[in-house]
């Protein structure tokens, strides 16, 4: 039974509010002990309020421990006091500590108080946050008010000298606080820096007296304002942060929390010069301006945000104007429980951080500047059902764990130069068939959310203002990254329950433009697709930016051709996001290498993204990107109207595919009967005497460069003068071979 009390009592012209949460006039109220030799119920005896108290009665035991396993909020509490007695009679001093354990059952205790028998004692606990008077137990997270608001668990573990058969009394657990006046203000302000390069992260992290139930969606409004040298304005939202240390076990990755809860506010500065800024803090009733000053941002060698490019609009280019050409694979998550074949190999899993540490730095060793990655629930996803992990708190509220691995992956992401699609909703999540995880979804009714459907998420405007806080969240405290290529929204969208064009468009137009406007940097944005049938319904809608999609076949060449052929209508920027088929390892490295060089010989903004990454980093399959990165080196196809050539190939079993214009091209030749078969040959042959015939040249004097697609090497390099069509000898090789073909007079 809860009861309020206000006591007059004025120190520092405070009012002190005072709760009872436990008085047992009712009941045990839910306290208990899993020790079989105590047992818990209520007394009239040594009552100290009201008629009844709480009775531990031990036998035989050196310990009695005794817990409310229900939610407790002390939020508002600066104290929590109880009563506990010892009986004369029978009685024994002793010694004993208080617990509690947060929400994500992390377990903090207080120092040990001492009791002797005869002896009724008033214990009082300070709740206030940021004190050292509760100690963090295997972990490193600091008791603050986000700790105290949501206690899973509260107990006092009793030790006795000896075996002890007798019994404790507990009453009257109270909680109290002085009720001040609100303020706005900032506490403990730092910056990472006076001096920021161009393009680099500026952070400040702050404090805040004030602490809400759902900080995700707080009140109190708190944005940093940046005023450029040039005068240009950008606003950037607070986010609220708790920090992690990563460590490694047996069993994989596991992040202990550390310190306390914190504000931040990420800025990405455009411009060299000083830079002024301030805090504005507001609610319905006020609003509040903190200037802080300026910081100095001098010029560096980062390369800025990716977007569309201002004069070629199906190419992407950096803030600075250079040319950027996607290479990589999908790299979705540190694991992936699937295999095309049965492996040959076992890898370790659970690495979580410390794979992508392996997977990036190799990528960055081999000339690889792209991946794809998934915000899922298994992996760096942020809103999901609590009975998943307990760093999931369902609807509205984030994961913190989670987060910080995120901000963990684009640090280095940005150390190696690598570049992320992150897809923000993987079709799993609202799917029934296949990869089905609607039924732990937190959207989902059964769940405690409110859709019946999958398909209802995307007109029913509660789940869809559930979504935009997310992305609130996700823009605060994640735009700042350069390394951030793309939003992606979804990842095979067309596979969600009970797919409705109509009602996917419909979230589509609402969303684009909503997320186009609170991104600071407005880059750019994309949804997946999975099967190969086109929606015309989602992808003329002039908010969709570019298309992406799979290419899965034995016969990866045919595929390419046909994803690029059936989308080209559309006049959008187009890329493969994943593909990777192969009933061994031969014909599976084969489907990455033809896949990967086809898919640069197409006017698409990048090279299809194979997905079987564990494959890849097994058997070190890096220097086929390698050697498709030292062939598109320096090679910039903006302007140049480069589309597929319709050109023709003499030669047995073989075919090509490439892009031209009239004055430069580039090419893959390869054996048909491996990249492009059903029935694959298995061992590689000679070819000899292939002639490839290229139309709508212009007249003049070329110079052709033949490449091994394996060692990434000028091979030979030929003259030849074109009057009519354009006909190349091409030298024997193995395999494939690729060609450079340029207008030199």
């Amino acid at each position: 039974m809860k009861k309020f009390i206000f006591l007059f009592v004025f120190l520092i012209y405070n009012l002190l509010f005072s709760e009872i949460i436990f008085d047992f006039e009712l009941s045990t109220e839910g306290w208990k002990s899993e020790d079989k030799n105590t047992e818990i119920f209520y007394t009239t005896r040594y009552s100290s309020s009201g008629n009844y108290s709480l009775c531990a009665k031990v036998n035989n035991s050196k310990e009695l421990r005794i817990f409310y396993d229900g939610i407790l909020d002390f939020k508002y509490s600066d104290y929590l006091s109880f009563k506990i007695y010892i009986p004369e009679e029978g009685g024994i001093d002793c010694e004993f500590m208080c617990y509690i354990k947060d929400d994500e059952w992390n377990w903090f205790e207080t120092g040990k108080f001492k009791i002797k028998r005869g002896e009724e004692k008033t214990i009082i606990l300070n709740l206030m946050e940021n004190t050292d008077f509760w100690q963090p137990v295997s972990h490193l997270k600091v008791f603050d008010a986000y700790v105290k608001e949501n206690i899973k668990e509260f107990g006092i573990i009793i030790w006795f000298p000896y075996n002890y058969s007798g019994r404790v009394y507990f009453d009257r657990f109270e909680t109290s606080k002085e009720i001040k006046k609100d303020k706005f203000y900032i506490y403990n302000f730092r910056e990472n820096s006076k001096r920021i390069g161009k393009y680099e992260k500026f952070e400040i992290t702050f404090e805040i007296p004030v602490i809400y139930e759902n900080p995700f969606n707080p009140d109190l409004k708190i944005k940093g304002v940046f005023v450029a040298p040039s005068g240009k304005v950008l606003e950037v939202p607070a986010f609220f942060y708790h920090d992690y240390l990563r460590t490694i076990y047996e069993d994989g990755e596991k992040l202990i929390p550390y310190g306390k809860s914190e504000w931040k506010i990420r800025f990405t500065p455009e411009e060299v010069g000083i830079y002024k800024y301030k805090l504005e803090m507001s609610n319905e009733e006020k609003r509040v301006e903190i200037n802080i000053g300026n910081f100095e941002v001098f010029e560096s060698d980062k390369n800025g945000f990716v977007n569309w490019d201002k004069k070629d609009k199906n190419y992407l280019s950096f803030s600075n104007g250079k040319f950027f050409y996607p290479i990589g694979y999908t790299l979705r998550s540190p694991d992936d429980e699937r295999e095309p074949y049965k492996y040959e190999f076992k890898y370790k899993k659970g690495l979580g951080t410390y794979a992508y540490d392996k997977y990036l730095k190799k990528m960055a060793e081999n000339k690889g500047n792209y991946i794809r990655m998934w915000m899922s629930p298994w992996w760096v996803g942020i809103e999901w059902n609590s009975n998943y992990g307990v760093h999931y708190k369902n609807l509205g509220k984030y994961s913190l764990e989670n987060a910080w691995k995120l901000d963990y992956v684009l640090d280095i992401a940005e150390k190696y130069g690598i570049y992320i699609d992150l897809t923000l909703i993987n079709h799993g999540q609202f799917s029934i068939h296949p990869d089905a995880e609607w039924w732990d979804n937190p959207y989902n009714e059964i769940n405690g959310g409110f859709l019946k459907s999958p398909d209802e998420f995307f007109v029913n405007e509660r789940a869809i203002e559930y979504f935009k806080k997310r992305l609130e969240y996700i823009v605060s405290r994640w735009s700042y990254s350069s390394s951030i290529a793309f939003w992606e929204l979804w990842n095979e969208v067309d596979l969600t329950g009970y797919y409705d064009s109509g009602k996917v468009r419909y979230w589509h137009k609402k969303i684009y433009p909503f997320l186009k406007e609170i991104d600071p940097y407005k880059r750019s944005i994309t949804t997946h697709y999975c099967r190969r049938p086109d929606d015309p319904m989602v992808w003329i809608i002039p908010e969709l930016e570019s298309l992406v999609g799979n290419a899965y076949d034995n016969r990866v060449i045919y595929s390419i051709r046909d994803y690029y052929e059936k989308r080209k209508f559309y006049g959008k920027p187009m890329m493969i996001n994943e593909f990777g088929v192969g009933k061994n390892r031969n014909y599976l490295e084969d489907n990455l290498h033809g896949g990967i060089w086809a898919s640069s010989m197409t006017p698409m903004f990048g090279v299809a993204l194979f997905w079987w990454w564990p494959f890849i980093d097994y058997f070190d399959l890096y220097y086929h990107y390698k050697s498709l990165a030292k062939f598109w080196e320096n090679e910039d196809r903006r302007g140049k109207f480069l589309q597929l050539s319709d050109g023709k190939i003499k030669g047995k079993n073989v075919d090509f595919i490439g892009i031209q214009n009239d004055e430069e091209g580039y090419f893959w030749i390869f054996d048909e009967k491996i990249f492009n078969s059903s029935l694959k040959r298995i061992n590689s042959v000679r070819i000899e005497n292939v002639m490839l015939e290229l139309k709508n040249f212009k007249n003049g004097l070329y110079q052709v460069e033949f490449w091994d697609t394996y060692k990434g090497e000028i091979v030979e390099k030929i003259s030849i003068e074109n009057v009519k069509n354009l006909v190349i000898p091409v030298i024997p090789f193995e395999k494939d071979i690729a060609l450079k073909v340029k207008k030199i007079k």
